[in-house]
């Protein structure tokens, strides 16, 4: 699959580690994140996540997004191009949902 960054400061985050507008990023997170997208990179088409039962892989509710579990509140929130029959392309964000069901 491939990975396409919803902005900027996500692939800062991603490549070095720090960014501005993520800097309340748990370092367990930031720490996950790389493998989380190479595992993504890595995939034929995105059913295939299943395979990886702890980031809890779930297609959100009334949306066309999908959510991969960082965390207890950090996800990675994608939204997959199905129009691409050689490869699935998914574009991500990272959302903190501590104040989501309140």
């Amino acid at each position: 699959m491939e990975v396409v960054f919803k902005n900027g400061h996500l692939q800062e985050l991603y490549t070095t580690g720090k960014s501005s507008k993520y800097k309340s990023v748990p370092p367990k997170v930031v720490k996950k994140l790389p493998l989380a997208v190479r595992i993504l990179q890595q995939l034929e088409i995105i059913q295939d996540i299943w395979k990886y039962p702890g980031y809890n892989f779930e297609k959100l509710k009334g949306t066309n997004q999908y959510s991969m579990r960082m965390d207890r509140t950090w996800r990675l929130i994608m939204e997959i191009d199905w129009t691409n029959e050689e490869k699935t392309v998914g574009i991500i964000g990272l959302e903190d949902l501590t104040h989501h069901y309140e």
